[in-house]
């Protein structure tokens, strides 16, 4: 049975069933602007604005999340996850972090929480390296029970996904894609390497790679997964865990897109007509064995040339680059 939405109108001083309104508001918080929906009550009588309770504390969360929005604030949601994540409860968090034992559990019960503290959070929940380190440097002001309990989901994390970030990324990419062989494989890392950088002017992984007579290639990885051969590598399973940002698994399902449809060898062939590899290569024949490192500054100069060459704006636009070097 449908509830009534009833309210006392205190211009008609009686209770009446009231309409409700949607509007999109823009307005200023603390100097941000933000704009949202707020939900109004009218009396279908008088037309007055009536006062709902649940609609004024509705519209009161519906500013907040827009601030939060706009602040790039993380949610309680994603504290809890972290929280998960690292089988870590609120106060020993705060006190890793060196903020006060109770901020956690405010922030939890849905109080605002600061820009910078709000980065700290956000920081670790995709970078398992800086949670060890906070966990380290601040073991001595938590129990020993709660630095157990969260090493030991680290360590699980790391025997599960590796330690390194290239680690993280290469399980990304075989998660996303079917019919990777090894020798595709290292040219998307490359490519997802040097336009990452390009386009965003930070680091998606640190590891350098070889000039190898089949194009770059990271050893780390190779090693790994050497043993498929010419054959596709088994599809991996993230198991749920974020280690990327979304920003990072947005641009790696992009060069997924774009590159992932080609053959290693058809990639290869790209790489082999671009400068920091010839570079790195000299004047070996092109079968002759070589373990030279590509430079990293050779790789960014080139591929910052290729985003600018080519309008190169957003992700799915390396299509353009990928077409015109293979026609």
């Amino acid at each position: 049975m449908k509830r009534r939405m009833t309210a006392f109108c205190i211009t008609c001083d009686e209770e009446v069933e009231y309409t409700v309104y949607a509007e999109r508001v823009e307005t200023v918080i603390r100097g941000v602007r933000i704009n949202y929906v707020e939900v109004a009550a009218k009396c279908p009588v008088c037309g007055e604005e009536i006062y709902v309770p649940e609609i004024n504390d509705a519209n009161v969360q519906a500013r907040e999340d827009a601030y939060r929005e706009a602040m790039h604030l993380i949610t309680d949601t994603e504290i809890r996850e972290i929280m998960e994540k690292y089988q870590i409860s609120a106060r020993p968090l705060a006190s890793i972090l060196g903020v006060g034992e109770v901020t956690i559990n405010r922030y939890l019960l849905g109080q605002l929480p600061s820009r910078e503290i709000s980065e700290k959070l956000y920081c670790i929940k995709s970078n398992r390296k800086l949670m060890r380190e906070y966990l380290e440097r601040g073991k001595e002001n938590i129990t020993a029970i709660a630095y157990v309990k969260c090493k030991n989901a680290l360590d699980k994390m790391d025997a599960l996904l590796g330690t390194s970030r290239i680690e993280i990324v290469t399980r990304y990419l075989l998660s996303r894609s079917f019919d990777v062989t090894p020798l595709a494989l290292q040219k998307l890392l490359y490519f997802a390497q040097a336009f990452f950088h390009a386009l965003y002017k930070k680091e998606l992984f640190a590891d350098d790679c070889q000039a190898w007579s089949y194009g770059p290639v990271y050893p780390e990885i190779y090693n790994k997964y050497k043993v498929y051969r010419s054959e596709p590598i088994a599809t991996e399973e993230m198991d749920g865990i974020d280690e990327l940002t979304a920003e990072e698994k947005s641009f790696l399902d992009s060069i997924i897109h774009v590159f992932g449809n080609f053959s290693g060898t058809t990639l290869s062939h790209i790489t082999h007509a671009e400068l920091p590899w010839l570079e790195a290569r000299g004047n070996l024949r092109p079968e002759d064995k070589c373990t030279n490192v590509i430079d990293r500054n050779t790789i960014n100069a080139y591929f910052d040339n290729v985003v600018k060459t080519y309008g190169i704006i957003v992700p799915n636009d390396m299509v353009k680059y990928c077409d015109a070097m293979l026609g």
